[in-house]
């Protein structure tokens, strides 16, 4: 375990090192605010006579919906291209080697770098959040901060999922570029069921549109969807590790 705490440290301060976890917080907490202002001045942006359908009125559910959303959507893209690196890109470089020739365990280098992956992504959430929540407040009214805060949770379990499926294809292949695009292919087709009769109530999928349901005070989709996607998470994880310990560095 000691091992697990020394490399997490080195993982994160890689991070900081090269600025990703600066570039991932900036980028939520852009999108944070920028959502709601966009909701709240769109009728400006767009002439009243160029537009074909009038737009309606938004409201602090619309704008917290709309962020929910967003979330899914940027988050994976953000997850797929700061993680498909984390250890296709050691192999690749050679650093990987250099770093299991001491006495480290290879499951303890997949779970560092997901662990490191899962604060920088954390931490962007809280400030995208904080910021989203306090324009919808100034621009719209209060949009609830208990279901506010339950979508964010739902909504950081999804990229954790997002992060486990990367990091793991990541172990998988030599290749930053295969990596991401094994990931992205996978993580779009899961996000597809979550529309599916049946599936949509145990797909990972479908942590996206339960948390736009509690941000605007709805009920949840199914309790089956957080365990299928905690028991997806593990299985990711052990799956990297031990095809990854198995690889020629």
């Amino acid at each position: 375990m000691s091992s697990f705490f020394v490399l997490f440290r080195k993982e994160f301060k890689g991070q900081l090192r090269t600025y990703r976890f600066l570039i991932v917080v900036a980028v939520f907490f852009v999108f944070g605010l920028g959502t709601p202002l966009l909701l709240k001045y769109l009728h400006a942006l767009i002439p009243a006579e160029e537009t074909v359908i009038g737009i309606p009125e938004f409201t602090s559910a619309d704008a917290v919906q709309s962020f929910i959303s967003s979330l899914g959507q940027l988050g994976l893209v953000a997850a797929i291209l700061v993680a498909m690196g984390s250890v296709a890109g050691e192999r690749e470089s050679g650093t990987a080697a250099i770093t299991l020739s001491k006495p480290v365990g290879s499951g303890s280098f997949i779970l560092a770098k997901l662990a490191a992956l899962s604060v920088s992504f954390g931490a962007a959430i809280i400030v995208g959040a904080a910021g989203c929540y306090l324009y919808t407040v100034v621009l719209f009214g209060n949009p609830g901060g208990l279901n506010f805060f339950i979508a964010n949770l739902l909504g950081a379990l999804y990229l954790l999922f997002c992060l486990a499926v990367t990091v793991m294809y990541s172990s998988f292949v030599k290749s930053p570029i295969a990596a991401g695009g094994l990931s992205f292919v996978t993580l779009v087709a899961i996000a597809g069921t979550a529309g599916l009769p049946g599936i949509k109530y145990y797909s990972p999928g479908a942590l996206v549109s339960w948390a736009e349901n509690v941000a605007t005070a709805g009920g949840p989709n199914s309790w089956w969807v957080l365990l299928v996607s905690v028991v997806l998470i593990i299985m990711a994880i052990v799956m990297g590790w031990q095809v990854f310990k198995k690889k020629e560095l």
